[in-house]
């Protein structure tokens, strides 16, 4: 009987370290996003934000190999190959050796691959995750390295890069000869069932979520993980709200909660997905905090007033060496409670699928 009891544990053991394999990981990367622009967002939905929808939560630490505070380039690179690198490097290792980034590494276990953002293409979080270069200035290289990168679908921005170039390269007709679609505009996307496509809707950047940008993330990102959930094997994309970073640059608080709206009726998007879907592990996290944000009373001129409402505050227009905040939900979610190493994000996910570098 004890035997049974013991054989019973250990296949319920297996079982659940089973569950914990998510056959599909999305990644939410809010670009400049730290704790209290997160708590912005809550206190202005008073109660309803989708943040609020996780219960596993971590701290990563965001400082790159040659710095306390870390760009995107590198922030970006730490979780697209699972190391920290130099500020501006892109794919790449403080040798400036390619190392292969977790889109490489779903490919070769035959998973789908997606990149939605509200930025260009080959702008640096993207780019870490689909080139390797030694500068993230290196818009036409990057642009090449995107064109070869398999990846099935890509949204975005940056047509300069890729059809306007200084040396005169049509990039846009070579994806096409690789069997891609490749549109302008959303509604063509919208309508389309073909799962090799590049959509790219601007000449450099979109437009910000305050400035006419429309439900184009919360969309694009549910008609990706509809197409991408067509394969067996499973899936990996990552979004990016890229333009909460420009927001926090320039103090801007009407762009900031533009954006931060915006991003979080796109975490609604996936969240709804994975509690429907039930296999599917999302991932909201930043690569650094821009602008040192603070929400401290509204000043007055009287001692005795009690303390009201709050305001927003900015204590630089630079990126800050604070924690990041890691929202986790679906099989897995447990992993990334804690504090760690940026990297660890790269090596959790490995770890849960079972995938080597």
């Amino acid at each position: 009987m004890r035997r049974i009891l013991v054989a019973i544990l250990a296949l319920g053991a297996i079982a659940a370290q089973a569950q914990k394999a998510p056959k599909n990981v999305i990644i939410m990367i809010g670009d400049g996003m730290g704790y209290n622009t997160v708590a912005l967002r809550i206190l202005d939905t008073k109660g309803a934000s989708n943040f609020e929808r996780f219960n596993s939560i971590g701290s990563i630490k965001t400082y790159c190999a040659d710095g306390k505070i870390t760009d995107s380039a590198a922030g970006g690179s730490a979780f697209g190959i699972g190391e920290k690198t130099y500020n501006g490097a892109v794919g790449v290792d403080v040798n400036k050796t390619i190392k292969p980034n977790l889109m490489e590494v779903a490919q070769k276990n035959n998973a789908a691959t997606g990149i939605v953002v509200t930025c260009a293409l080959t702008h640096a979080t993207p780019a870490a995750f689909s080139a390797h270069q030694p500068n993230r200035s290196m818009g036409e290289e990057i642009a090449n390295d995107i064109a070869n990168a398999n990846i099935d679908l890509l949204v975005g921005g940056g047509m300069k890069y890729f059809a306007k170039r200084k040396d005169g390269k049509d990039l846009i007709q070579k994806v096409k000869d690789r069997g891609y679609s490749v549109y302008t505009d959303t509604s063509s996307y919208f309508a389309s069932q073909n799962k090799k496509s590049m959509v790219i809707l601007a000449d450099d950047h979109m437009k910000a979520a305050n400035k006419d940008r429309g439900n184009y993330l919360p969309r694009a990102v549910e008609k990706t993980i509809n197409l991408l959930n067509e394969n067996k094997k499973g899936f990996v994309m990552m979004v990016e709200g890229s333009q909460i970073d420009w927001a926090c640059h320039g103090n801007d608080t009407e762009m900031l909660r533009a954006e931060m709206a915006d991003f979080d009726k796109t975490i609604g998007v996936a969240l709804d997905f994975a509690k429907k879907d039930k296999n599917t592990l999302v991932l909201v996290f930043a690569d650094h905090e821009t602008g040192g944000v603070t929400l401290p009373p509204v000043e007055t001129n009287s001692l005795s007033e009690e303390y009201g409402d709050y305001t927003v505050k900015y204590s630089t227009g630079a990126h800050s060496g604070t924690l990041i905040p890691v929202f986790a939900y679906g099989p897995g979610a447990e992993t990334f409670q804690g504090i760690y190493e940026n990297y660890e994000i790269f090596h959790k996910i490995l770890k849960l699928k079972g995938w080597k570098k």
